[in-house]
């Protein structure tokens, strides 16, 4: 039997091409009154592509982000990241990380908590980490690859708009000489509509090219890097525990079959 034959992607995501791939059925609701800088709390499906049009392609986590507003000088955000890996393991992040009001959402101080939850639905103790704080000093030059989802929502949609800065990835590894820059416009295609995305895109030093994209309210929907995407979605919580759930059943099946 001659084997199916599969579509090559051949290109990195943009919200376009996750609306082809069936990883966007709708455009993320953003209310009237929300506001860059005040109190919100956002979602992300976290969705990875394998290559190939028709398969492959999998939700595989979120993360969720909730902003604080603070001082004139400082705000806070909650974080939570949760990935499914290999053999129905979780990875879980925590993280509250106290912001610099400033235009890159520089990292005051920041607590981190790592664990990983196994196929039995049970802690994996000895894989525990974090629960230190760790503060620095104030470098306006410096922030967090999760301070830029809160920090692009209050940047200028100039086209002069650049700036750079070192990057550190999760709060821990860091990257110098990154710039963020204000692309322009982008039309997606909704039900017949054109929607105006405004994109940011950052590259830099140890990772692949970053895109955010923006709707005209000014709130973050996705951001997009090659083969991951991030996509608002007020339902990301609830899709990845069904899929971590089923996950872990048939991991179980499989153990079973072994036995």
């Amino acid at each position: 039997m001659a084997k199916k034959q599969r579509t090559i992607v051949g290109s990195p995501l943009t919200p376009t091409l996750l609306k082809e791939l069936d990883a966007l059925n709708k455009l993320p609701f953003t209310p009237e009154d929300f506001k860059p800088d005040g109190n919100w709390v956002s979602t992300y499906r976290i969705w990875t592509c394998h290559g190939y049009q028709e398969s492959g392609n999998q939700n595989v986590g979120f993360l969720r982000i909730e902003r604080i507003g603070g001082s004139d000088e400082t705000f806070v955000l909650n974080v939570r990241q949760e990935v499914v890996q290999t053999d129905a393991i979780t990875h879980i992040i925590d993280g509250k990380i106290k912001c610099s009001n400033n235009q890159l959402a520089s990292p005051v101080e920041w607590k981190l908590k790592s664990e990983f939850i196994g196929a039995d639905g049970k802690h994996i103790s000895e894989l525990r980490s974090g629960d230190n704080s760790i503060a620095t000093e104030r470098a306006e030059r410096t922030t967090g690859d999760w301070c830029l989802f809160e920090a692009v929502q209050r940047l200028a949609l100039d086209a002069q708009n650049s700036f750079s800065f070192d990057l550190l990835e999760r709060m821990s590894l860091k990257k110098p000489d990154h710039r963020l820059s204000y692309r322009g416009v982008t039309l997606l295609k909704v039900d017949d509509i054109d929607i105006p995305l405004h994109c940011f895109v950052q590259l830099g030093s140890g990772i692949l090219p970053n895109e955010y994209w923006l709707d005209s309210r000014r709130r973050l929907l996705f951001v997009t890097s090659m083969n991951k995407a991030y996509i608002l979605d007020e339902q990301a919580e609830q899709i990845i525990g069904r899929e971590v759930e089923e996950s872990r059943k048939s991991y179980q099946r499989k153990r079973e079959q072994k036995l």
